[in-house]
């Protein structure tokens, strides 16, 4: 599904609000699936942000990926993200379409 994601936090810190409204959201579509890890030697629910027509990652994915609340054509995702061998907790606002 097409989306407009900000993340709300970089390398684990909040982003403050006025930084986040002065950013320009990233555009692509969302991907959410169960997909087997190989650092973690385990299942995962991994959320992607692609390039339309591609498997390409706008983003870092998001994993064990939580969906924390959804309503009117928005919601919160969290979860963790690997920078190599450091994993930083990371939340992506969504808003659909």
């Amino acid at each position: 599904m097409k989306v407009k994601v900000r993340t709300l936090r970089h390398d684990g810190i909040d982003v403050k609000s006025t930084d986040l409204q002065a950013a320009p959201p990233h555009v692509g579509l969302l991907r959410v699936e169960e997909a087997r890890d190989p650092q973690l030697s385990r299942q995962v629910v991994r959320a992607r942000l692609l390039t339309p027509g591609t498997d390409k990652d706008i983003l870092r994915e998001l994993l064990d990926a939580r969906l924390l609340w959804a309503d009117a054509g928005q919601m919160r995702l969290t979860g963790f993200e690997q920078h190599g061998a450091v994993s930083y907790a990371q939340t992506w606002s969504v808003e659909l379409g």
